[in-house]
């Protein structure tokens, strides 16, 4: 089972989150959380999480953007190449505030305990 969606309840809501486990081998594994970029969930992060999977890690990568709800993939050309592509992107961004990150932050870890 190198990769698995999961949902993780949080005080805002229902999180989607992948996990991965080496494709090799069985656990217990030691635990990692694998926090996106600005960019969110998009496939380049899912091979990211499975390579570090593959060092022996249990791998927890959560789309912090969840309460946006499903969104395609970002594409860094279009947000970076315009003022309007970076005016959205900040705005996800800087939905995350400190009390978000560290209130999600337990769910996750509560998650993997």
């Amino acid at each position: 089972m190198p990769r698995a969606n999961v949902t993780i309840k949080t005080r805002d809501g229902d999180c989607p989150a992948s996990v991965f486990t080496p494709a090799t081998g069985k656990g217990p594994w030691p635990a990692a959380i694998f926090y996106m970029d600005g960019l969110g969930i998009r496939p380049v992060m899912w091979e990211m999480g499975q390579r570090l999977a593959d060092g022996g890690y249990l791998v927890l990568q959560p789309d912090l953007y969840y309460r946006f709800g499903s969104y395609p993939p970002k594409v860094a050309s279009e947000l970076l190449g315009s003022p309007k592509g970076m005016e959205e992107l900040m705005k996800w961004v800087n939905s995350l505030d400190r009390d978000r990150k560290v209130s999600d932050s337990g769910a996750f870890i509560e998650f993997l305990s």
